[in-house]
């Protein structure tokens, strides 16, 4: 297989299987991953926009949708108000901690199935290709 198949393939599987196993089939990939997005202190709309590789208008609706589940909530930004700040709410907050915990556990599932001598290989290599892939989405702006 291609290096770009084999990521193409990886990113369909890893999508499904977060779909199954993180968001709990009562949450789209895309919420999901917006509550994994936003910090503690919370993040803007258009960095969220920008993080997640997602239109203004897209992440615009996503919110208003968490915003209605209780799970997120919008302040003005103190020194820019034409700025809206996303936070998570306690109920947000403890939901995403459900999502962080089901990461570990199907990572850990994951190198389970990887031989002893060569998880730390696999590890390395996928530490290097996050880097690659960040200084690529870096280059971009």
């Amino acid at each position: 297989m291609e290096f770009g198949e084999l990521l193409k393939e990886l990113t369909l599987i890893l999508n499904a299987l977060h779909r199954r196993n993180i968001c709990f089939d009562r949450y789209t990939l895309s919420q999901c991953f917006v509550l994994l997005s936003i910090p503690e202190g919370g993040i803007d709309m258009s960095t969220l926009s920008s993080n997640l590789g997602l239109d203004n208008s897209t992440i615009t609706r996503l919110v208003d949708t968490l915003e209605k589940k209780d799970l997120v909530r919008r302040e003005k930004d103190q020194e820019d108000r034409r700025v809206n700040i996303v936070l998570l709410t306690d109920k947000g907050d403890k939901l995403a901690g459900e999502f962080e915990t089901s990461i570990e556990l199907f990572g850990d599932d994951v190198l389970e199935n990887i031989s002893l001598e060569k998880r730390e290989r696999v590890k390395e290599s996928l530490e290097d290709v996050f880097w690659s892939l960040s200084k690529e989405k870096l280059a971009r702006f």
